[in-house]
């Protein structure tokens, strides 16, 4: 052991040289330097306050929840975990790039496209059915019945389709 000071009082602090602190952390001074340009306390130049620097350890490198899961992390394997979301989240995306490029999806534009000719398709189509019945059923009853259930129909008709273009669905009501 050299005869060199390794601790002192520094503005009423106990202060460790950075031999010292490395040894009593069990780190690099590599790992030190990088602590201090993250905002790790020292006192001096080469010398570093226990109690501010247990603190900052605590603090910044020590063990923490994530917020996703109930396990307890360090701030390292915290930064691996959120590197391999990240990695999930771009494959992720890749593999929808990829099948897009493949035609597997259909731009959104073609589909509201498609859609709109075939609901204005289904509009006429069921608005034709009831003077088809009504044409269907006239030899059997006198024309002003026939008049009304022909409207019924159609009414009964524009309000499932008014449903469906409004709320996505249909409601069948009990009277």
């Amino acid at each position: 052991m050299s005869g060199k000071v390794k601790a002192k009082m520094i503005d009423g602090a106990l202060c460790v040289a950075t031999s010292e602190l490395c040894e009593v952390l069990g780190v690099h001074r590599n790992t030190i330097a990088q602590w201090e340009r993250s905002g790790m306390p020292k006192k001096a130049r080469g010398w570093y306050s226990l109690k501010d620097t247990f603190n900052w350890v605590i603090e910044n490198r020590g063990v923490k929840k994530t917020p996703d899961t109930e396990e307890e992390m360090t701030l390292s394997q915290q930064k691996l975990y959120y590197e391999a979301k990240l990695k999930e989240q771009q494959a992720d995306a890749a593999t929808l790039k990829n099948d897009i490029a493949k035609g597997e999806y259909i731009r959104r534009e073609d589909v509201v496209s498609e859609l709109q000719r075939f609901f204005v398709s289904l509009k006429r189509s069921m608005g034709g059915y009831s003077r088809k019945i009504a044409m269907d059923i006239a030899p059997y009853l006198d024309p002003e019945q026939v008049r009304v259930i022909e409207q019924e129909i159609a009414d009964a008709t524009n309000s499932v389709l008014l449903q469906l273009s409004v709320r996505g669905v249909y409601d069948a009501r009990k009277d």
